[in-house]
């Protein structure tokens, strides 16, 4: 059928929303929305139990290393205080009442009676001042754990079809063959020695025979550890190859040919050398305007000017501007009312049924619901506090408020606003669409799977992070990730679902926006990134070399030349993985995390890295010269935190 991801998942929407009623239609129609839910499934509960798996594996080491340090120092203490018992031992080769022709066996069981196997043992490495090893303890405790072995974890690796990375074949092999043994006779008969490293081997290993139990921790704990790029599960999209997230090669050149983005489809050394010449005028314009006085932002601190910083004006604020002491206060929902006699974003909240699509809900329903969620009360908040009943708003809520409907009547009021004369001056920048985008986080009471722990924003209890496209003050997209999350993976994908008519050319965010992509993503797919660093000298000293000559002037060079052959090399690939986001094909959240397994030296992160390097140099050279950037930056921040400040109101 060919179905498209965004049909198969309506399709399998239909099927939680029906249950049972399902059977009243069609068993064709049964069957597609049947199939359409059980692929949604299937594809989410594989990566939850990959996920889960991995989980279980950090907290089994963590517990393990916990377990052995302990016992460690207990063993260390008792045979401390068995120190006396020594005596005894020693007694029994000078006692004359032990015939000289008893077997030592008799002798070794009058021992025994003093003290066991391993107190001896762990006493005679203390006389020696030696400890036994943490490694031993820790295999130990993993003895222990056979009803997690058995009943989670093994289940768990019997639904993953690894792939071998590079330099990963070896373990792949004896992964598969381990699943097609425990599948046939839950035991395994094969166990490759060669993959045991020799620090594990004494404790695995037994006159050369190995251990099954331990062996098989040891390969989970492998596993886990290589799905980061070098082990790939091909029916787990968060853990596939990179390259089955990526357009097929055979038909790069047409889609690049059709693509609007004018970087991508240049001649990549005419591209670089406008840019290579860019950033050297650039470097000799910083460094000339810092000695002549005209940028008297940068403050040299030392005489060698090796050390300098570039302080950040602050801006006086009011808490209650004097224009909105003059504004009458509005109750929300005439607001809201107001804002749906000019838009109609009603509208767009139809009935999940298609035979239902006619039948419109109550506009007061829809605003009671609206403004629940909005402040965070909720239906049965909004029931208790109205005259509405918590079994009518919830049925309300469940036809007619879902994830589309919320988007349409956003994009639908955010470019009402849009086309009214004053919303240009609200530019930050004269025809520049200046947006930002930054993390909130928010306590929750239900535990989902991206709930998270978090001791610096939650304490004790779990959350989410809640993150906002904001542009003049209008939030364009928002998307809710785990709190353990890093910001910066999802900055691309906020930009590209934005569905409204309001398009950003500039981008800012604060540190967590960054990483090492970003910066070459947005350029090549037309975005410019200005971000906020917290620590601004820290990042120019790592990128930068400033110097002071002989003869007082201040001199700025990149500390590594960028490596431009490298792009040219890998430029194709670059090609691939913009269009292959371009067209949805994967996200950038995948991207970056896929990229981040691959070792620094791999052609791809290579190329991506040395042009994120220039678009980066070239950045921090504008902001450090143009104080009107800092501020643009900064306002376009602080639009953001202004939102935040509304939606925690």
């Amino acid at each position: 059928l060919a179905l498209s991801s965004k049909n198969q998942q309506h399709f399998g929407e239909m099927v939680d929303y029906y249950g049972s009623k399902l059977k009243r239609f069609k068993r064709p129609q049964q069957h597609l929305w049947l199939l359409c839910f059980l692929t949604q499934r299937i594809r989410q509960s594989l990566e939850r139990l990959t996920d889960g798996f991995i989980h279980h594996i950090r907290k089994q080491q963590e517990a393990a290393h916990a377990f052995a340090q302990q016992a460690v120092f207990d063993s260390w203490r008792s045979a401390a205080d068995n120190v006396t018992k020594a005596a005894e031992l020693l007694h029994l080769f000078v006692d004359d009442s032990i015939d000289d022709n008893q077997p030592f066996a008799t002798v070794r069981q009058q021992a025994l009676s003093v003290m066991n196997n391993q107190d001896i043992e762990t006493l005679c490495l203390y006389l020696k001042k030696q400890k036994r090893t943490v490694e031993e303890y820790q295999w130990q405790y993993y003895d222990d754990q056979n009803t997690l072995l058995e009943q989670l974890l093994r289940p768990v690796f019997l639904c993953l079809e690894c792939q071998a990375g590079k330099g990963s074949e070896v373990l792949v092999t004896q992964l598969r063959t381990t699943k097609t043994e425990l599948l046939a006779g839950n035991t395994l008969q094969t166990m490759d020695s060669t993959l045991i490293q020799q620090k594990h081997r004494p404790w695995l290993l037994n006159n050369d025979v190995v251990h099954p139990q331990r062996y098989e921790w040891l390969l989970y704990r492998q596993l886990a550890s290589r799905l980061n790029g070098r082990i790939y599960l091909s029916n787990v999209t968060k853990y596939r190859a990179l390259e089955d997230d990526l357009i097929a090669s055979s038909i790069q050149s047409d889609l690049l040919a059709s693509s609007t983005l004018e970087k991508l489809k240049q001649p990549i050394q005419k591209l670089l050398q406008v840019k290579q010449i860019r950033l050297a005028t650039s470097l000799e314009d910083v460094a000339r305007h810092i000695d002549n006085g005209d940028n008297r932002n940068v403050i040299m601190k030392s005489r060698s000017g090796a050390r300098w910083r570039l302080p950040v004006k602050g801006s006086r604020s009011f808490v209650n501007n004097p224009f909105f002491k003059q504004m009458i206060p509005v109750s929300i929902a005439d607001v809201l009312r107001y804002v749906e006699q000019e838009t109609n974003f009603m509208q767009c909240f139809a009935h999940v049924l298609p035979i239902q699509k006619q039948v419109g809900a109550n506009q007061d329903d829809l605003l009671a619901i609206l403004i629940a969620n909005a402040t965070h009360r909720g239906v049965y908040g909004m029931a208790q506090i109205s005259d509405r009943s918590y079994e009518h708003l919830s049925t309300i809520q469940a036809n007619y408020i879902r994830p589309e409907t919320l988007q349409e009547a956003s994009d639908i009021i955010n470019n009402a606003v849009a086309a009214l004369p004053i919303f240009r001056h609200y530019h930050i920048q004269e025809d520049v669409l200046h947006a930002s985008t930054d993390g909130q986080k928010f306590e929750t009471h239900l535990e989902t799977f991206k709930t998270r722990y978090s001791s610096k924003y939650f304490g004790t209890n779990k959350g989410i992070t809640a993150m906002t496209l904001v542009a003049n003050h209008s939030a364009l997209n928002a998307r809710i990730i785990g709190s353990n999350e890093h910001e910066s993976h999802y900055i691309y994908d906020l930009l590209q679902s934005n569905t409204s008519d309001l398009k950003p050319d500039v981008l800012s965010t604060d540190t967590h926006g960054v990483n090492h992509v970003n910066y070459a993503l947005l350029d090549l797919c037309g975005y410019s990134f200005a971000p906020r660093y917290a620590q601004f000298t820290s990042v120019i000293n790592d990128l930068f070399n400033v110097t002071e000559s002989d003869d007082g002037n201040t001199h700025l060079a990149l500390k590594k030349p960028i490596k431009m052959n490298v792009i040219e090399e890998g430029w194709q690939d670059i090609q691939r993985i913009v269009l292959s986001l371009q067209e949805k094909r994967t996200t950038q959240a995948l991207l970056v995390r896929k990229l981040s397994g691959y070792p620094s030296r791999h052609p791809i992160l290579q190329a991506l890295t040395e042009y994120n390097r220039l678009i980066k140099a070239q950045y921090l050279l504008d902001y450090i010269d143009d104080a009107s950037l800092r501020q643009y930056v900064q306002r376009a921040l602080n639009r953001g935190e202004a939102w935040h400040f509304l939606r925690r109101a």
